[in-house]
Formats: structure tokens, C-alpha cells, sequence
């Protein structure tokens, strides 16, 4: 269950793309800002990345920021994150335990870079109404049925933010094809995730997979910095928002999130 937690958490990168309201022809185009993302996790390494912030029209790809010196502070104790490969820093002696604040903080291009955060509680148990979708065969003469999604369900009496992931846990996937042929353009990725809401209940509907074979499927329990970056900024080529960031003098996310056990579902 760890295993699959440390794999599904850092996916959700893909969702923190920043952009400078600067263009190539700016004379005066500012210093690119650090881009933080760290989920805190209790039970699970402190694991912080640091990059550098890709301004509008470049092509640039992911630069890391090496050499920083980065901490964590907690109850007024401070501990130093190593940095374990370029632009990752982190610590195994810092133990993350959830209702408690943590502050991070490093200093880049002479300002002093800060973010703090809650980890949240644990989510609880959750119910779910079945463990399998089974994929209809179309074109077989007969009537289609359709699977009822599965429900899941759990207790949110203070209404908050909470996360589905769910990922196929296949070494070779099988796509669903519904038999209307073999040839896919291009592969969806094995992860998907249901925007996050501050209800107690979510489906999953057959519609959503795109694999057969076994899934993990995992509540998060998440603080709104988290579930802001779901939101629609409004970004467009003609009107460039500052995307939602909880980092002082940065950019990106530094947040605490809080997993349920991990249950399992067959597609077949």
C-alpha cells in the first residue's frame, strides 16, 4: 500500500504548469521565480522538488534549482532536507504526523522563498458498493447493459476537500476498445483523478477507465491550496492568470495530504 502511494501522489505534477506574463520581446523580463511541489505524508519521506519557473513563449523543459540550502520547521525545530538528485531535496528523519504545521523555507536570488501548511486528518474508512465493472461486448446481437457505477463513500462532517485517484496497476495494459477496433492514436495514461469536492460520497463510472485489469483506488484527504490548482483560472493565450500558489515569493504548491487504505477494483 505505501508503494502505491508514493507512485500516485507526485503524478498529479502534471497539474502545475506556471506561466510569467512576460514575452520574449519584454526588454525587462523578471527573474524566473522557484517553482516548489511537495506533498507532506504521514508515514512517508519528506520529499520537496525545486525548479525554475519556464516564462510565457519559452520552450525550455523542467530546470531544477541545485545547491539550495532548504528546511523544514516544526514546533520551533528546524531540519535540513539533503538534496538526493538535482533539484530534489528531502529527509527520512522528520516524522510528518497529521493536524500538525509545517513551515518550509530556502532562500533563492537573494529572497527569502516560505510556505506552510496543515496536514489534514486522517480520511477514515471508506465504503465502496462493489469491487468490479465488467466491459460489455457490443455488436454480439444482444441488448447492452451497462454496469451501475460503483459508489464510494465516507464521513466528511466539517466538509473537506477530498481526492479520488485511481490507478491501473497492469505491468501491459489492455486498452477498452469496445471492440470497434484495435488502433488507439494515443494511449490515455494509466492515472486519473476525479476533481476534488467537500462531499462524502464519489462514483466511478465504467465511462472513466480506459484499461482493463486491476486498479488501486485512493481517497486523499486535502487543504483547498490543493484543491485550488483543479480550479479554472481563466488562462488563455490572450489572458495569462497567475496561477493559485501558496508559496511566498514563488510559485507552486507545499501542502499536506492524508491517505485512506488503498481498495481495488477489476475491470473485466
Amino acid at each position: 500500500m505505501e508503494k502505491i502511494r508514493q507512485y500516485i501522489i507526485p503524478a498529479i505534477s502534471a497539474l502545475l504548469v506556471f506561466f510569467s506574463s512576460c514575452t520574449e520581446e519584454d526588454a525587462l523580463a523578471p527573474d524566473p521565480l522557484p517553482v516548489v511541489e511537495s506533498y507532506l505524508t504521514p508515514g512517508q519521506p519528506v520529499k520537496v522538488q525545486i525548479t525554475k519557473e519556464i516564462l510565457y513563449g519559452k520552450t525550455d523543459t523542467l530546470i531544477p534549482l541545485e545547491g539550495l540550502v532548504v528546511q523544514i520547521s516544526h514546533n520551533g525545530q528546524s531540519w535540513p532536507l539533503m538534496e538526493t538528485a538535482a533539484g530534489q531535496y528531502g529527509t527520512a528523519s522528520l516524522q510528518i504526523a497529521a493536524g500538525e504545521t509545517y513551515q518550509l523555507s530556502f532562500t533563492y536570488n537573494g529572497r527569502e522563498i516560505t510556505a506552510t501548511t496543515e496536514v489534514p486528518a486522517f480520511p477514515g474508512t471508506v465504503a465502496a458498493s462493489g469491487t468490479s465493472l465488467t466491459v460489455p461486448q457490443l455488436g454480439s446481437g444482444t441488448g447492452v447493459e451497462i454496469p451501475d457505477p460503483i459508489q464510494y463513500t465516507w464521513d466528511n462532517p466539517d466538509q473537506e476537500y477530498h481526492l479520488l485517484v485511481v490507478r491501473n496497476l497492469e505491468a501491459d495494459p489492455q486498452p477498452i476498445t469496445f471492440n470497434i477496433g484495435d488502433d488507439i492514436i494515443e494511449k490515455p495514461e494509466p492515472v486519473f483523478r476525479i476533481p476534488p469536492h467537500r462531499g462524502n460520497s464519489q462514483q466511478l463510472s465504467l465511462g472513466r477507465f480506459s484499461y482493463y485489469g486491476r486498479h488501486a483506488v485512493i481517497l486523499y484527504r486535502i487543504q483547498p491550496e490543493y484543491a485550488a490548482l483543479y480550479e479554472d483560472n481563466g488562462n488563455n493565450s490572450g489572458n495569462l492568470v497567475a496561477p493559485p500558489t501558496n508559496i511566498s515569493n514563488g510559485l507552486g504548491i507545499f501542502t499536506g495530504v492524508n491517505a485512506a487504505d488503498t481498495l481495488w477494483v477489476q475491470i473485466r
